[in-house]
């Protein structure tokens, strides 16, 4: 391992942590986001295939174990990752506009959310009724704007 991903690895995290003790709490009309994935969206130009899928598969344990859903999350950012990685390398070579990122962190957002409330709904983790508007879109939005804003400050 090298340190650029020991360093990605312990920024991941602080994401994590950052998800459980803050964000988990931020809910806007019942939409939270996870700073978690447009963080792995944000370093994929950075690693090989490989690497990002570890590294999704380790940040997605650990928030598994944070938030107690038993590995749903490891397997829904793993796959992500897995789907997305060649269009989000291709996308990363040009430098994009602000509403081309959004653009992008929402359709990963949805397309994780879409697999999230499949794995949900398959083995019956949510005890009370859960809106699939809500948990798909109003996530996914949530997610791509605070992705769009740490976008702009990364710098």
């Amino acid at each position: 391992m090298n340190t650029e991903f020991l360093k990605d690895l312990g920024l991941g995290f602080l994401f994590v942590l950052s998800q459980v003790v803050f964000f988990q709490h931020l809910s806007l009309f019942g939409a939270t986001a996870d700073p978690l994935l447009f963080f792995l969206v944000w370093i994929i130009s950075r690693h090989e295939r490989i690497q990002m899928l570890f590294l999704a598969a380790i940040l997605g344990l650990i928030q598994d174990g944070f938030l107690d859903f038993w590995g749903m999350f490891m397997f829904s950012k793993t796959l992500i990752i897995f789907l997305s990685y060649t269009f989000i390398k291709k996308r990363s070579e040009n430098q994009l506009l602000l509403w081309q990122i959004f653009v992008v962190i929402f359709v990963v957002a949805i397309a994780h959310n879409i697999i999230l409330l499949g794995l949900s709904s398959f083995f019956s983790i949510f005890a009370h009724e859960v809106n699939p508007f809500v948990t798909v879109f109003a996530n996914a939005f949530y997610t791509a704007a605070l992705g769009t804003v740490f976008y702009i400050l990364r710098d």
